[in-house]
C-alpha cells in the first residue's frame, strides 16, 4: 500500500481535514478541530539476496487530534483503518497546552 492510499483511507473519515506532517493548509491558515496528521517515520529494508532487499517495512504514524476526548471518532477511525486491512497500535495519547487531545496511531506496511 502507498501513501496516498492511506490519505485516501483517512480522508473518508474527516473529508479535507487531513494532512501530511502537519496540520496546515497553506503557510498562514491551519484546520480547525477535528483533524488528522500521518507521516511515514521509519522506512527500513527487510530480507535481502544479493545486498538488495527483498522488500521495505514502513511506519505510517496517524495522530487524530480532537477538541476533547471524542470515543465515536475513535472508532470510526479504528473501524475504518480495520475495514481496510490496516492493523494498528495506539502508542500514545496526550493534551496539548490549548487542552486539545492527539491519540497517537501506529501501521506498519510492507513495500515490495
Amino acid at each position: 500500500m502507498e501513501l496516498e492510499e492511506v490519505y485516501q483511507i483517512l480522508n473518508k473519515i474527516l473529508p479535507d481535514k487531513v494532512f501530511y506532517s502537519v496540520n496546515v493548509y497553506d503557510n498562514e491558515t491551519y484546520a480547525d478541530l477535528p483533524y488528522i496528521v500521518y507521516q511515514e517515520i521509519s522506512k527500513r529494508p527487510r530480507g535481502f539476496s544479493d545486498d538488495l532487499p527483498f522488500f521495505y517495512y514502513s511506519s505510517i504514524q496517524i495522530t487524530l487530534v480532537t477538541k476533547r476526548k471524542d470515543r465515536v471518532l475513535e472508532r470510526k477511525l479504528e473501524e475504518t483503518l480495520i475495514n481496510n486491512n490496516l492493523a494498528y497500535s495506539v502508542t500514545s495519547e496526550y493534551h496539548n497546552e490549548d487542552k486539545s487531545i492527539n491519540r497517537v496511531y501506529e501501521i506498519i506496511m510492507e513495500e515490495i
